[in-house]
């Protein structure tokens, strides 16, 4: 899998497509909602594209594992970031918000100290 972007203290890893290609983030790139997500990137996705992706946190420590869920979504926003010419706020409405895939995200949340935005 290829990877953009600086993992150095990068808390989470968004693989597009089946890993064709990625980006690590920090808190502030990620939002977590009941129905969907939304995150910073490079990438610029037309609307009421289909994505599937797979988002995964970083372990804790050296005794820990990392989390990940595969989603899949459809965009609904996708805007260009201003002063930031390169990046793009990116919301993704889920297909498959199911009790398993929410309670899933609830653990990818905790693990990224997001719980907040799930209430």
């Amino acid at each position: 899998m290829c990877c953009s972007g600086d993992a150095q203290g990068a808390k989470f890893a968004v693989y597009l497509d089946y890993g064709i290609d990625c980006f690590f983030g920090t808190h502030a790139d990620l939002r977590i909602t009941e129905g969907g997500i939304i995150f910073r990137s490079r990438w610029r996705f037309p609307l009421g594209t289909q994505l599937a992706l797979r988002i995964c946190a970083r372990p804790m420590g050296p005794e820990d594992y990392p989390i990940c869920q595969d989603l899949t979504g459809i965009v609904v926003s996708c805007e260009r970031l201003e002063g930031r010419h390169s990046f793009f706020e990116a919301t993704i409405l889920l297909l498959d918000v199911t009790r398993p895939v929410q309670q899933e995200l609830g653990r990818f949340a905790n693990r990224l100290e997001l719980k907040s935005q799930l209430n």
